[in-house]
């Protein structure tokens, strides 16, 4: 359970495609990530909650806050939309379960606070540019869909530290 001033905080890209991402909350040092642990089901995925409150696990001698990206209401599918609010419960179930402190934040809030004004269909390259700048040696992953998510969730861990802390 947190309470107190979190040692570390998790950011979290929601989603069967996210990602988490654990940054020292005094330095904003990147200390663990892992894409959004998954498990079959049916013809498709869901999150695995079980891996995910192991992995929020290993943090457990730490003061330890959350910050989730809240999914959207609109999606160009139906199925792709009911996939990530499935996702955003079944990470929220985990983190009331566990009474670890967490914020919900809008995709829209923490990418205004951290890329700035960003064109239209410009975010992931503006969210890798700051993440080259605040992380200037971290290796995020091979593929560029890996990538967007784990800076993404690192950024929304960002976001969280500097407003909060």
């Amino acid at each position: 359970m947190s309470c107190g001033k979190p040692d570390i905080i998790v950011g979290i890209d929601n989603g069967i495609s996210g990602a988490l991402v654990a940054l020292s909350a005094h330095h904003g040092l990147v200390i663990d990530k892992m894409l959004m642990p998954t498990r079959p089901s049916g013809k498709s995925r869901e999150c695995n909650a079980l891996t995910l409150c192991r992995w929020l696990e290993t943090f457990e001698s730490s003061r330890i806050a959350v910050c989730l990206e809240t999914p959207s209401k609109h999606s160009p599918g139906l199925l792709a939309l009911c996939s990530m609010w499935d996702c955003y419960g079944a990470i929220r179930g985990v983190l009331e379960s566990c009474g670890i402190q967490h914020a919900r934040i809008a995709p829209q809030t923490w990418q205004a606070a951290i890329l700035g004004k960003v064109t239209k269909g410009e975010t992931k390259a503006a969210a890798r540019a700051k993440a080259a700048e605040i992380w200037l040696d971290e290796q995020w992953a091979k593929t560029k869909a890996h990538q967007a998510a784990l800076i993404d969730a690192a950024l929304i861990a960002e976001f969280y530290r500097r407003k909060f802390i």
